[in-house]
């Protein structure tokens, strides 16, 4: 299943990676591509070995990158159709 996440969006990470535990509320600031280049905070030029978001916690020092399909959203309305209840007409 994918979700099209957008910056700013909140998620709860569902595997840990980069200091963040499984289950952890985060924030995506931004999606680099496969193979794509980006700068850290430290001035250091990093790869991006997967499509994924980069994602950051207010009270956290750092920030992680996760493939989408281990994120979350903590938005919108996450009941699959089928198990959504009807009012049935009699």
């Amino acid at each position: 299943m994918s979700h099209p996440f957008k910056p700013g969006d909140q998620a709860l990470t569902l595997k840990a990676g980069f200091g963040f535990a499984a289950m952890t509320e985060v924030t995506l600031d931004i999606f680099i591509g496969e193979g794509l280049k980006a700068v850290q905070p430290d001035g250091q030029v990093w790869t991006a070995p997967y499509d994924g978001w980069v994602i950051y916690r207010e009270d956290a020092d750092g920030c992680g990158f996760f493939r989408a399909r281990h994120l979350m959203p903590l938005r919108g309305d996450f009941i699959p159709e089928q198990q959504k209840s009807h009012e049935v007409s009699a």
